[in-house]
């Protein structure tokens, strides 16, 4: 046997293990529709990977009890990059783009929730959105996600913002053909890295899935921005001429707490309490300097006003 026929028969075993992959998943995973309404299907299917005769168990966190928003803002950080069935593409640098669209988070929150606290330790969760501008294209965004130990993992099978490859002479698409997608999570949010002993057993045609951490997802969302220092606000010039007072540098920025705004209050209060010390000093100062004033003012006038020593300057004898 040559290297070409070694190459077909390989190629050809690999399909056939991937339609038999195929036809054990239709046959085998059972699936319930929980939503289905504009174009966007939610539902349950049994996950083939839970094995529940292993030492332990390999199971689903099911039913989890998030809310519609935190689903929102976990899912929410998803992106996904990939090519379009045109040869050009493939060499072109991936450009990651929203999984969701927002109208598609807000349909979708709600929906996934329910289904999340419907779903068992044997079940998946997945969905089916139909292209919005292309209604009646066989491009779909679609896949499945289920918490598992303290991650969830998302399977995205299809997504309708990259078109199908074409094979020519109305043959269908390869079923093998994830049209180089790849997902990616949305910083500061970060994809999370699962032990070997904690992946789990993905089938041929799950080529395309991402780990994510909910609670540390959820902790990114709720941290908030970090705010630039404005310029220090400096008080206003006294009626005296005394260079402005600026704003103590160690303060803290405004908060929310109640301590917080006490402290500042506080600063505050020593800030005005040390203006009125040095307003009073110089109030001071300026007074002793006009008593000295007046002072030198006194004696330089009681020094041209002396008397004279009563001493007669001589007579010049009269001519004769």
């Amino acid at each position: 046997m040559n290297k070409d026929s070694l190459r077909q028969g390989i190629a050809a075993s690999t399909l056939l293990l991937g339609l038999y992959w195929l036809l054990a998943l239709t046959a085998c995973a059972e699936q319930r529709l929980l939503y289905d309404a504009s174009g966007i299907q939610v539902g349950i299917v049994t996950d083939l990977s839970v094995d529940m005769d292993a030492a332990p168990p390999v199971i689903n966190r099911h039913p989890v009890t998030y809310t519609p928003q935190e689903i929102r803002s976990i899912i929410g950080s998803l992106q996904v990059s990939g090519w379009s069935g045109m040869f050009l593409d493939s060499f072109q640098t991936p450009q990651p783009k929203p999984v969701f669209t927002e109208a598609e988070l807000t349909a979708l929150a709600e929906p996934l929730a329910a289904a999340f606290h419907a779903a068992t330790l044997r079940d998946r969760v997945f969905f089916i959105l139909r292209n919005p501008i292309a209604r009646y294209e066989t491009d779909r965004t679609s896949g499945s996600l289920f918490f598992r130990d303290d991650y969830l993992h998302v399977v995205l099978t299809d997504h309708y913002a990259f078109l199908k490859a074409d094979p020519g002479g109305g043959e269908k698409r390869d079923p093998r053909d994830a049209k180089g997608m790849k997902l990616w999570v949305n910083p500061p949010a970060q994809a999370a890295t699962v032990p070997d002993a904690k992946e789990p057993r993905w089938n041929p045609f799950e080529t395309v899935h991402i780990s994510l951490n909910p609670a540390e997802v959820l902790a990114t969302k709720e941290t908030p921005p970090v705010v630039a220092e404005s310029s220090r606000q400096e008080a206003a010039v006294p009626a005296t001429g005394q260079p402005a007072l600026k704003a103590d540098s160690s303060m803290p920025r405004a908060a929310d707490s109640e301590s917080d705004l006490r402290l500042q209050l506080r600063e505050l209060t020593n800030a005005n309490l040390d203006l009125r010390t040095q307003m009073k000093e110089q109030s001071a100062t300026i007074e002793k300097l006009k008593a000295e004033l007046e002072q030198l003012r006194s004696e330089t006038t009681s020094g041209n006003s002396k008397p004279s020593s009563g001493r007669q300057a001589p007579r010049k004898p009269a001519a004769q």
